[in-house]
């Protein structure tokens, strides 16, 4: 699968990928706020893609998530993720994750990736919601989700255990009818 933006690409993975994801990912600052493993090794970018190429095929109506690689089209490398997870057909709902590696912030390449993915999630998925879940504070993220017009719906107060803190996670939502205003 593809969704091919103005600099970047979101694709499967591929086996060849590990070591330029384990190359965004290992920095601590990137796993600052995301479920990402700390420290993060090579083998942890080697199991992630073993597992989502063991997770059986399924057909478009029982996939429960779509992960893509974001591949910088000037170098055909792989420097994040984002995904759509928890997906619920019945209620055309899912979840929104997503990672960059430190050295490309702040060029847009997240908002770029982001945009791709809920383009895909409303127009082709037919999804009446996409939420994410962000924690606090992370307001790198939280500064992606309102441009696109998600609204904070609530707080999980104390909810993650992280670097030795108990952070609140919020949580976002974006209904399709206010992406396509």
């Amino acid at each position: 699968m593809k969704l091919i933006g103005t600099r970047i690409i979101l694709r499967t993975l591929k086996n060849s990928d590990a070591h330029s994801i384990y190359e965004n990912a290992k920095d601590k600052i990137v796993g600052k706020y995301t479920s990402l493993p700390r420290p993060y090794r090579l083998k942890h970018a080697v199991e992630l893609i073993k597992n989502l190429h063991r997770s059986p095929q399924k057909t478009k109506k029982e996939k429960t998530s779509y992960d893509l690689g974001i591949e910088l089209k000037e170098t055909n490398k792989i420097i994040g993720m984002v995904a759509l997870f928890k997906i619920d057909k019945t209620s055309k709902n899912a979840e929104l994750g997503f990672w960059l590696g430190k050295k490309h912030w702040n060029k847009g390449i997240t908002s770029e990736a982001v945009k791709l993915i809920l383009d895909f999630g409303f127009k082709k998925l037919k999804f009446k919601k996409i939420y994410a879940k962000v924690m606090h504070p992370n307001i790198a993220s939280i500064k992606v989700l309102e441009k696109f017009h998600f609204k904070k719906e609530g707080t999980f107060r104390k909810h993650i255990f992280k670097n030795g803190k108990w952070l609140d996670d919020l949580m976002f939502g974006l209904l399709k009818s206010e992406y396509t205003k």
